[in-house]
């Protein structure tokens, strides 16, 4: 068995998890960063099917006597909630469900986007797994310049294989100028019932610009240099305090997500453009604890 290296952290580091040592912390994260980007997408993947397979084999094991419309219903209401089992249950054969992940799904919604001309940036948990600790999630988070003249085409396209409402999507396009935060809508793509929430930018919010200007393509595979962009370091740190701060009871795991990619990225995150963008949107004292905790 190799040696254990010596691990020294600044004061104030705090582990994921309380149950797990400094040192261990330290290590993982040591690991976590010399993987290949091909290597964090697979990483993502599997936690993002082995949360899938659980939740099946959960609702399977729980309710043997259940006819297979039952199970499903209760499949959707777990994975998506219960607001979709009227729209989804009847939508598919159970027997052709896949398990995808949500890889596969934004380079779905990439390749509609891409050839209308719709800027787009993958960010949320998906993001923050690519850029720091993996962790599943139930929900694909993009951001997307979307014009209304071009609305019907996407929604044209994306009716073909995708759960997409007309009405939602002009609403949100009407709403990201006058309610950036509520300018959203639910796609989900009906082969896999994976589900993306969309939300369209809003073009006169400064940091959304930044965000879509400094976005990264980031690869997914050896064999393609096709890829799909996700947000900055920086910037999905940023938006990830921006909804910590927003969340009433302060949800953990959005600052486990920030901790995570802090610990990932390391020296190579751009400090001056972390601190410029905190002071403007009045996140300096959460993004300077948080540099403490992952040992900065």
């Amino acid at each position: 068995m190799p040696p254990i290296p010596t691990v020294t952290v600044k004061s104030g580091y705090k582990p994921q998890s309380i149950d797990t040592s400094i040192e261990a912390d330290v290590l993982m994260f040591q690991l976590l960063r010399q993987l290949t980007p091909q290597q964090k997408v697979q990483r993502t993947c599997a936690f993002h099917r082995a949360a899938r397979k659980l939740a099946l084999f959960g609702m399977e094991s729980e309710h043997r006597n259940l006819t297979n419309a039952k199970i499903r219903q209760g499949f959707i209401k777990r994975c998506l909630g219960a607001e979709w089992i009227e729209v989804l249950s009847n939508s598919l054969d159970w027997e052709k469900l896949v398990i995808a992940d949500p890889i596969e799904l934004a380079q779905k919604i990439a390749s509609i986007l891409l050839p209308l001309n719709i800027p787009y940036v993958v960010g949320g948990s998906v993001a923050s797994s690519l850029l720091g600790e993996n962790r599943s999630t139930q929900d694909l988070d993009l951001v997307i310049d979307l014009e209304a003249r071009i609305a019907p085409q996407l929604i044209d396209v994306m009716s073909a294989e995708f759960y997409i409402s007309e009405s939602a999507v002009m609403e949100a396009i009407a709403k990201s100028r006058t309610a950036p935060r509520e300018s959203s809508f639910n796609v989900i793509y009906l082969p896999s019932l994976e589900k993306a929430h969309i939300f369209v930018m809003d073009r006169d919010d400064p940091f959304s610009a930044s965000v879509m200007s400094r976005r990264q393509l980031h690869p997914v595979s050896d064999l393609t240099e096709e890829g799909i962009y996700i947000y900055s370091p920086e910037d999905i740190v940023l938006q990830k305090l921006s909804w910590y701060k927003l969340t009433p009871r302060r949800s953990q795991k959005q600052w486990r997500d920030v901790l995570g990619v802090l610990k990932v990225q390391g020296e190579g995150l751009d400090r001056a453009y972390l601190n410029q963008w905190a002071l403007t949107l009045k996140l300096t004292d959460l993004l300077e604890e948080a540099l403490l905790q992952s040992g900065h």
